[in-house]
């Protein structure tokens, strides 16, 4: 009597990445290389996060990205205990952090090495680095 094939395991879940825009690629390629670049509008000077082909302020089409400091203070964050991608699963619970940066944009991403009983609004943190592959790397905060 033969056995019944046993089904293979479901494929594990791919992490989600960013798509780079014609806009986005010099943020992607400064985190890449370490460096938390910032698009300013080369008219009025006006720094914009996310990157964007137009600014909000003036509406000139022309930018360019200078190097921003890392730090900043938490503005607001949310737990995790659910993902809403099953990739995450494993690291439940993780922080999400919104964070007012020194340079003036606000920024979201993971918050790594700091228990949730002790985050405060305005705690300083500083922007990481994450590489994830050859061609991306994300942000993360981390305790200043």
């Amino acid at each position: 009597m033969s056995q019944a094939p046993v089904p293979a395991a479901p494929p594990a879940p791919e992490r989600p990445l960013p798509t780079p825009t014609r806009d986005s690629q010099p943020f992607w390629d400064g985190m890449r290389e370490g460096r938390f670049l910032l698009q300013h509008c080369s008219s009025c000077g006006k720094v914009r996060h996310y990157p964007r082909p137009v600014c909000s302020h003036c509406f000139s089409m022309e930018s360019e990205f200078k190097e921003a400091p890392l730090g900043g203070s938490l503005h607001a964050w949310t737990a995790c205990h659910h993902p809403f991608n099953f990739f995450f699963k494993a690291s439940t619970p993780y922080i999400v952090a919104l964070v007012d940066m020194d340079a003036g944009v606000r920024v979201n991403a993971q918050l790594h090495g700091v228990p949730e009983s002790a985050l405060k609004i305005g705690l300083r943190v500083k922007l990481g680095f994450e590489p994830v592959n050859k061609e991306v790397t994300l942000p993360v905060f981390v305790a200043e």
